[in-house]
């Protein structure tokens, strides 16, 4: 004979299974997010800036000090609300203190919105690593403007280094452009406007940078690769985003019209 499922017992079973069935869905939640969640690591809107300070909205307290040699970046119109004008003559620079997460070893998204001013020179968009000097490795990744191009570079704790470029002319001076570049562990990609330009294979990792993220600037030398022109909507991901990812995100604060 089979039992009353509504009979006396149903409630003492349906309380035992509740701890199960709610762990299940903690993890299915959980393995949902870390396979489809976006992984923000920082974002930085670029749109203010408070007490020396633009702020890093993701949550995770990587606000950006604003620098300069000869004042200060330029709070000005942008795609995306406001921007900041950056001046190669003034050396502006943003200044993320150094954190192991903003270094994930094996999976990076990092994208801006950029104007770059002229054609003919490099710019430092996200630099989190520095040219080669003394003895290998040389560690981190940076995203930068290059003679009309973009491109990501990283380093490996082997000594290697990769770097992937997308085609001449496929950043113009004067206009807003959207590029990102992303690496999974075995390839860095570069997007332009939210559309692959180029892949290349890389595999390995990322050797962590113990210096702190610049954005603007060399990580080094604050006077080497200074941008020239406006940047906003700067975003970091520890997973490597899909092209359909990446169009969402650029598109995320623009307005309708």
């Amino acid at each position: 004979m089979s039992k009353d499922p509504s009979g006396p017992g149903a409630a003492a079973r349906a309380r035992r299974a509740a701890p199960l069935l709610l762990g299940s869905l903690a993890l299915l939640c959980a393995a949902a997010i870390a396979q489809d969640g976006p992984a923000l690591l920082a974002h930085w809107p670029l749109d203010e800036v408070r007490d020396g300070v633009t702020p890093d909205v993701s949550g995770r307290g990587h606000d950006a000090a604003v620098r300069g040699e000869e004042g200060l970046p330029e709070l000005v119109e942008g795609i995306a609300g406001r921007a900041l004008r950056f001046s190669a003559a003034g050396r502006h620079w943003l200044e993320v203190p150094a954190s192991p997460e903003l270094d994930p070893p094996t999976a990076l998204t990092v994208m801006a919105w950029i104007k770059p001013a002229a054609r003919n020179a490099t710019y430092e968009i996200a630099c989190h690593k520095g040219d080669k000097s003394g003895d290998p490795p040389w560690p981190g990744w940076r995203l930068r403007f290059f003679w009309t191009r973009a491109t990501l570079q990283i380093g490996t704790p082997d000594g290697g280094e990769f770097l992937a470029s997308s085609p001449e002319w496929s950043v113009q001076p004067g206009r807003w452009t959207h590029v990102a570049g992303t690496y999974d562990g075995e390839k860095l990609r570069v997007f332009v406007n939210a559309s692959l330009a180029v892949e290349v294979a890389a595999p390995g990792s990322i050797a962590p940078q113990p210096r702190p993220l610049v954005l603007g600037s060399y990580i080094g030398r604050k006077n080497a690769y200074a941008m020239d022109g406006l940047m906003d909507d700067v975003k970091l991901f520890g997973r490597a985003l899909t092209e359909d990812e990446i169009l969402r995100q650029a598109t995320a604060a623009l307005p309708d019209d």
